[in-house]
This record gives C-alpha cells, sequence and structure tokens, in this order.
C-alpha cells in the first residue's frame, strides 16, 4: 500500500524491513527532481537521508560567481525561516503547509511516511542541476505528529559527505529516540573553498571555509539552529533533563587516534571548563559519557577533561550561540564556563561509532541520558 500525501510528492511505502544500498539510478546525474521521496526502494528515514545525501554539493564545486548564486537572498532567507518555524509547529498537518513563494518551487514540504508507519514532515530541495542541488541549503525533519516527540533534542550531522555515515547515523538515532527536529546541511564543508570571514583558524593548516556551516554564520545551518532555538525557547527552555542540541562528526583513524568518542560541549581545557567537566552538576555531556561507557564498555570515551584531543568545538558558531555568547559576536568570542549551560554536545567519533551495529547502544545510551518530554496533545 503506498501512502500518498496531499502535496505534489508521494513518499513512503510499505515494503521489506531489510535494509538495502540505494543504487546509483536513484541519484542520476541528470538536472530536474530528486527522487528519493517516492522510490520504493526507500523505505526508511535512514535510507530517505542517505539518498538525498548524494545530491550534497560537493568538494570545491563552487566560484565567486556561482557561490553568490547559490547564497538566499534576504527574502528567501525570511522565507525559510518561516518554513522552518511552521515545520515545527506540524500535529498531523504538514500537508497543508504552504511555503512563501520566494521559496516555493526551489523546495518542498512533503509528508514521507516508512514501511514502518512512522511519519515524517520533511522541508527538502527540489531542484538539482547534473545531480547537484542548485541551492544546497539544507534538509530539515520533524515527527509528523506532536505524540511522536519524545525528546526535545535537535539532532544534526553537520559534514556530510566529509563526515562519513554521519548523515544516516544522525537520521537513524533521530527516528529511534524520538527527537524533535534533524537537521542536515546540502553542501559539503569545502563546496567553496574561500576561507570564512567569520571564524578564524590558528595556522595555514587549521582554515575554515565559506560553506562550513560550523564556522560560517551565513550558511543556513546557523540561522535555523536559531529558528529551532527560538521554538525550544518557546515551548518551555531547554531543560537539562530532557533537551539538548546535538551534533554528530566523525573523525579520522590518525586523529585523536586513541578516543573511540570524544565528547565535548564547546569548552576548552582552561581551569574553569575542566572543572565544568569534572563538578558534581549533572550536565548532559557527563551523562551521555556515562551511559555510552555502559553501551560500549570496550571503547574509550573521553571529555576534554581526561584527553587531549584538539576537537572541543570552542570556534563552532552554533555551539557558541547556544552557549550563551550573542549572536553579533559568535565569529570571534568564544564562550566560558560561567555561561555555558550544557545545551550544546558536540560528538566526534571514530567509524566503528558510526556504523549501523552501533546505533542500538547509542539510542539506549540516548534513552537513558534524556527524560521523555510530558506532550500535551
Amino acid at each position: 500500500m503506498i501512502h500518498f500525501s496531499t502535496i505534489p510528492i508521494a513518499v513512503g511505502l510499505f515494503a521489506s524491513s531489510i535494509r538495502k544500498t540505494i543504487p546509483i539510478s536513484l541519484t542520476s546525474r541528470q538536472s530536474g527532481t530528486p527522487t528519493c521521496l517516492h522510490s520504493p526502494l526507500v523505505t526508511t528515514l535512514e535510507q530517505l537521508v542517505d539518498c538525498l545525501k548524494a545530491y550534497t554539493v560537493p568538494h570545491d564545486y563552487y566560484n565567486q560567481v556561482t557561490y553568490k548564486e547559490a547564497q538566499p537572498t534576504t527574502e528567501e532567507r525570511l522565507a525559510w525561516f518561516d518554513a522552518s518555524a511552521s515545520l515545527l509547529t506540524v500535529d498531523r498537518n504538514c500537508s497543508l503547509i504552504i511555503l512563501p513563494s520566494a521559496i516555493a518551487g526551489k523546495y518542498s514540504i512533503s509528508l514521507y511516511i516508512e514501511h514502518t508507519g512512522a511519519s515524517y514532515c520533511v522541508l527538502s530541495e527540489s531542484r538539482t542541476h547534473n545531480g547537484v542541488y542548485v541551492k544546497g541549503w539544507g534538509l530539515l525533519v520533524v515527527p509528523d505528529s506532536v505524540d511522536a516527540v519524545h525528546r526535545h533534542l535537535h539532532i544534526s550531522a553537520p559534514h556530510p559527505v566529509w563526515d562519513s555515515r554521519t548523515p544516516a547515523q544522525a537520521a537513524a538515532l533521530f527516528g529511534s529516540i524520538g527527537a524533535k527536529s534533524l537537521l542536515i546541511p546540502g553542501r559539503t564543508r569545502t563546496a567553496f573553498m574561500d576561507p570564512t570571514n567569520c571564524v578564524k583558524g590558528n595556522s595555514g593548516q587549521d582554515i575554515y571555509h565559506r560553506t562550513d556551516p560550523t564556522h560560517d554564520t551565513s550558511e543556513l545551518f546557523y540561522e535555523t539552529n536559531k529558528v529551532i532555538n527560538s521554538w525550544q525557547t518557546e515551548n518551555g527552555g531547554c531543560a537539562s533533563s530532557s533537551c539538548a542540541f546535538i551534533q554528530f562528526h566523525g573523525k579520522s583513524a590518525s586523529t585523536c587516534s586513541s578516543d573511540d568518542i570524544f565528547l565535548s560541549t564547546g569548552l576548552g581545557r582552561d581551569s574553569n571548563s575542566v572543572d565544568w567537566y569534572t563538578n558534581s552538576v549533572q550536565r548532559p555531556v557527563k551523562r551521555l559519557k556515562s551511559q555510552l561507557e555502559i553501551e560500549f564498555p570496550d571503547w574509550n570515551i573521553s571529555l576534554p577533561s581526561d584527553s587531549r584531543c584538539s576537537l572541543t568545538a570552542t570556534k563552532n558558531v552554533v555551539g557558541r550561540f547556544l552557549n550563551g555568547i550573542d549572536d553579533t559576536k559568535v565569529c570571534e568570542q568564544a564562550s566560558n564556563a560561567n555561561l555555558a549551560m550544557g545545551t550544546f554536545i558536540h560528538i566526534e567519533q571514530a567509524a566503528v561509532s558510526r556504523e549501523e551495529k552501533a546505533y542500538g547502544g547509542w539510542t539506549k545510551a540516548l534513552a537513558e541520558t534524556f527524560d521523555v518530554v510530558q506532550v500535551q496533545i
């Protein structure tokens, strides 16, 4: 039985629960509309996200002219914000959302139903050129009903393609834990190689690019996190017991090689930050570390207080904003232990942690770390 939404794209198909590799024909190199949302072979949200990932704007794709053409205008930005805010209020009315005219035709909102019956409201790009997103502003997903939200977790995979397997991992855990939002950019971090004017690196080997969504505030990933944070603030705030903004990243085997999972909250290793990580206050990142150690006892799971790994996310602009830095200052000012409440969790992982066989352990750890929210229907 095929489930159709009332908007142009019909999605979801009850089919075998066996996971499949999406064939290249679904991500053909011709201009047009991504076919993932209405493919009979895409039966899970994880598969949908993996299929759409193939359209990600690739490495060194833009020049000055094409980058400017792909960037949203002021009107398009406002329309994107409105669409994102509308998505966050969905409750079995996904098909009724009307996109603002500035982005209608460029993006679409679709009801996607998994083979399990789980349903999601998806804001995704509807145009490609030679198999690549025309704009690359990203993908936002929420559960189609309020009662499907079990925890106010906002999950993202900021570096698709670059951090392999993180989009599929983020999608799988978003669904299994009953999270509120899933956000994935539509560009790889090096799609435009010009250095960002936002966060500056320390050396020639530490340069951030204009399309790196965690280090440049002009990317819609940053602004969308602000929209999500506004929704969360208006809906009781981000309680430590049941809420967090979680970014899933991937590291190479040679980077922080002794750590299988390295967790941080965007603080470094000054004495106040070390105290923040080691004192008795039960912050989300510390609870998650403890639960992950239960699920993966043979892995080395660390915080900045017990590892020398340099991937502390102190320059992550989303982390800085969530950690109390004013929106106008996130490019140049890091947060500190006096401001950070633990809302932001940054996860760097070895390849083993991103494998499908680890999803069950991750789901259990997240479920034990965060309480179920009491939803008013």
